[in-house]
């Protein structure tokens, strides 16, 4: 058994390593509530959804029961001294006014996930509803919420049995949360509504009723406020969010690897990357992309050699300004992920429960704008990347110091070589711009203008996770041109660390010897970028 736990002292210097999960290993356990949850450990225990033969145990740290416990307490003295209090013996949302009698206020937590439940679309991955899952509890185990511990662990056992609800994707602004996705989530714990479950090695859908019989769990009873606990807050959003992070920062390791590669192949020079340079610029994304662009360029090159004494004055900005925009991208990443670290471990429910001071208030914690602008941010940021590698791409087609041939084929003319995947690369790069628009800026009012502004998160999540797969398109585009271009060159070599990536680009995609279809080359590309199989070590 593996077991998940971090503590987080603010984003590392580097890019974050992924978790081992231990491959060996069936079950993988996350312990929530000790130390403060990471956006890295969301989404590596969010991830052991997709493979059936896994399990996902979820354990509270005891400190974090305690806090659990307390709220709940306090949550049973407002009920029983009837004072109002939202969500809990009233209404909802324009509806607040309209007292809830004390034999209804059960059938009030059952109706408000039962009619929030108005997602559409298609449905959410198995790993997205588990990180929802995971930030919500995350959430809860704050204290204060007034969530029962019996209901936290009843939620841990289904999730433990891989039962994840089926999420429709489309229906939420952002609001006061991300309501109707929530809705559909917890609408599998109550034993309604369609579910995936794993069954003979794969992953079956099924009524949830019929889910929770087979995995002898019990559908949860809900208590007073616990049906709005568990809708409020921002799960899908930060989920979103937290995917489009993990996958720009693997991405940007591809990007210093493509690009170096390109330096390679069209001869640019290396000293944009020189410690005295890099430094001189003074940020931090600047010195950190140049050293690890210099490690892929670094030592012997027969490449380097060919062309010490042909070197344009200037490189082309594609070229010449790897380190600095590519180090504004790892700048947004590292914003992005201290934003994140600290909504993870959030009280983002309304009305918050405080135990010491024995009051309930409302607030607005469940406002999704902070992650929300995560994802706008990071849709900007990895569109400016997919933008400069397909500028590094055009370069390639035709390079100014003629050593290569035009569009990377020999017998131009009969052969067409990479001239349409640069169009491609093109077409991706132009979706990622249109797409890149903040949709936190265009807030609609909804509930009767009670909530008037909302953050439009998920729409936010959903484009910034577009664009990281047009971007990995891109990239895969790039490094294709590349190889081809030190094909091309034999029989000089690049340095032994590209070499090193090149040969694992021939093991899954031959040289252009003349035209082929390149589309199934440049999706195989993506899918070895995506599982992590092109950079070495």
């Amino acid at each position: 058994m593996s077991q998940v736990t971090h503590t987080s002292n603010g984003p590392a210097e580097s890019f974050p390593e992924r978790i081992d999960l231990d491959s060996a290993s069936r079950e993988v356990t996350t312990v929530l509530g000790e130390a403060p949850a990471t956006a890295l450990m969301i989404w590596e225990s969010a991830r052991i959804a997709l493979d059936p033969a896994k399990q996902l145990s979820i354990e509270f740290a005891p400190r974090a029961l305690r806090r659990i416990g307390r709220a709940a307490d306090l949550l049973a003295r407002l009920v029983a001294a009837e004072e109002p209090v939202y969500g809990v013996n009233t209404g909802f949302g324009h509806f607040a006014d309209v007292v809830i009698p004390t034999e209804k206020l059960v059938e009030l937590q059952y109706n408000i996930i039962r009619s929030h439940c108005c997602g559409v679309g298609e449905p959410l991955p198995r790993d997205l509803v588990a990180a929802m899952w995971l930030i919500s509890l995350s959430t809860i185990c704050r204290g204060n919420s007034g969530v029962s511990v019996a209901t936290v662990k009843n939620i841990a056992d289904m999730i433990g049995a891989g039962i994840l609800a089926r999420v429709p994707s489309r229906g939420s602004v952002g609001a006061s949360g991300d309501l109707a996705p929530s809705a559909h989530a917890v609408q599998a714990t109550i034993g309604e509504g369609m579910c995936t479950m794993p069954w003979a090695g794969g992953f079956v859908e099924l009524p949830a009723a019929e889910a929770l019989e087979r995995a002898g769990i019990e559908p949860l009873r809900l208590g007073p406020k616990e049906g709005l606990s568990l809708i409020n807050g921002t799960a899908l959003t930060t989920a979103l969010a937290i995917k489009a992070w993990y996958e720009g920062c693997e991405l940007l390791r591809v990007a210093n690897v493509a690009a170096a590669m390109s330096i390679e192949a069209m001869g640019g020079s290396r000293k944009i990357c020189s410690p005295q340079t890099t430094r001189a610029h003074r940020h931090r994304g600047t010195i950190h992309c140049g050293q690890e662009v210099a490690r892929w360029l670094d030592g012997d090159s027969e490449l380097s050699s060919l062309h010490s004494d042909t070197h344009w004055i200037q490189d082309p900005y594609s070229l010449r300004c790897v380190p600095q925009v590519h180090g504004a991208i790892w700048e947004e990443l590292r914003t992005s992920e201290q934003v994140l670290n600290r909504e993870i471990n959030a009280a983002a429910d309304n009305p918050l429960l405080f135990p010491k001071d024995m009051e309930a208030i409302s607030c607005g914690n469940f406002h999704a704008i902070y992650p929300a602008r995560v994802s706008d941010r990071l849709a900007s940021a990895l569109t400016t990347l997919a933008s400069i590698s397909e500028r590094r791409i055009s370069q390639a087609m035709c390079v100014k110091r003629g050593h290569l041939p035009t569009f990377l084929v020999e017998n131009g003319g009969i052969n067409s070589g990479f001239m349409m995947a640069h169009v491609t690369a093109a077409a991706l790069v132009s979706e990622a711009k249109s797409l890149s628009f903040p949709a936190s800026v265009d807030s609609i009012p909804t509930n009767l203008l009670q909530e008037d502004h909302v953050s439009m998160g998920p729409i936010a999540g959903q484009k910034a996770n577009q664009i990281a797969d047009n971007l990995r398109r891109v990239l895969a585009i790039e490094l294709l041109a590349a190889a081809q271009a030190i094909d091309l060159m034999i029989p000089q070599k690049p340095s032994r660390k590209l070499a090193e990536v090149h040969a694992r680009i021939r093991e899954f995609v031959p040289t252009l010897k003349k035209d082929r279809a390149l589309s199934d080359d440049i999706e195989l590309l993506a899918q070895k970028i995506r599982q992590g199989e092109i950079i070495p070590g």
